[in-house]
């Protein structure tokens, strides 16, 4: 129970934290969300993954809690923590200004906390709080260097396999517009926004995350992620295909309405597909991991 306690400890005062540190932070999300998806839906399955993925390590993470010394243990390491929720805390009024920000003033809040509350988790904590502080600040900065030509890539895949259906589309750079069976007339432009890059990160992000959790050697994770990467664009012109079928059968409403969810939708059947290959892929062999454990395996 003395694990499970610090576990709920470290949790609740987290919460807290976080709420003073960034309390806007929900808000900004909503709003975020909002504007990419049409709907906040996409937030609770990806929670959902992410918290599946950090509770494969739950066993591990216990035992590190279960030695956890009194308040005056690793008293360096407790200040240290104290000192970033302070800073944080000071700094609120800069980084509650926009989702990204304040998401990282977040993750660091938490990991504050694990230093102050339970100083032994710093090395088990600090790749998620890493990951996870990347996985809210990169697509925002690859979205402004890169978004501009993998909208133009994905709408020139995209009019090719539209010219596969065989129904007209006009199109001028990323915007395009045509005419659905009931005579409505159904616009609209691929944007940095629905390029490929949210879900390029956001597998990525969950891939450095099993890279961790399962211990896999770096040849497959860079393999994997490479090939993620290439999936996930032409993945995203197929998207916008299957938007503009669904608007050319059943006119504007079905096609807005489609939109809050087919990209989601086929996120999640390609990572629940590429979960089971990268299971089988290679494994590290003895090494340290963040906990500090000595862990031996053998290549698959």
């Amino acid at each position: 129970m003395k694990a499970e306690f610090r576990f709920l400890v470290w949790l609740a005062a987290s919460a807290a934290l976080s709420a003073a540190a960034a309390p806007n932070f929900l808000n900004l999300l909503n709003q975020s969300l909002g504007d990419t998806f049409g709907s906040v839906f996409p937030a609770i399955p990806f929670a959902a993954l992410l918290t599946l993925i950090f509770a494969l390590r739950w066993e591990e993470l216990k035992g590190v809690l279960a030695e956890e010394g009194k308040l005056s243990s690793q008293l360096p390491t407790r200040i240290i923590g104290a000192a970033v929720i302070a800073g944080l805390l000071l700094l609120e009024p800069l980084t509650n200004q926009a989702v990204e920000t304040a998401g990282i003033a977040v993750i660091l809040t938490f990991y504050g906390a694990s230093l102050a509350i339970n100083p032994l988790t710093k090395r088990f904590m600090l790749p998620y709080a890493l990951v996870y502080s990347a996985g809210i600040g990169a697509p925002s900065v690859l979205q402004g260097a890169f978004g501009e030509p993998l909208a133009t890539l994905s709408s020139s895949l995209s009019s090719r396999f539209v010219g596969v259906l065989g129904f007209p589309v006009a199109w001028q750079g990323t915007q395009f517009q045509f005419l659905s069976k009931s005579g409505e007339v159904v616009s609209g432009a691929v944007t940095p926004g629905c390029s490929s890059i949210i879900s390029v990160t956001t597998f990525l992000g969950l891939l450095a995350l099993m890279h961790m959790d399962l211990r896999k050697d770096a040849r497959s994770t860079l393999t994997l992620a490479v090939v993620g990467i290439l999936v996930l664009t032409i993945l995203n012109s197929v998207r916008i295909m299957l938007l503009m079928w669904v608007g050319y059968v059943d006119g504007v409403d079905a096609f807005w309405g489609v939109h809050n969810w087919i990209g989601y939708a086929l996120f999640v059947g390609f990572y629940l597909a590429i979960l089971p290959v990268y299971s089988r892929m290679g494994r590290n062999g003895t090494g340290v991991y963040p906990t500090g454990l000595q862990i031996s395996s053998t290549q698959t």
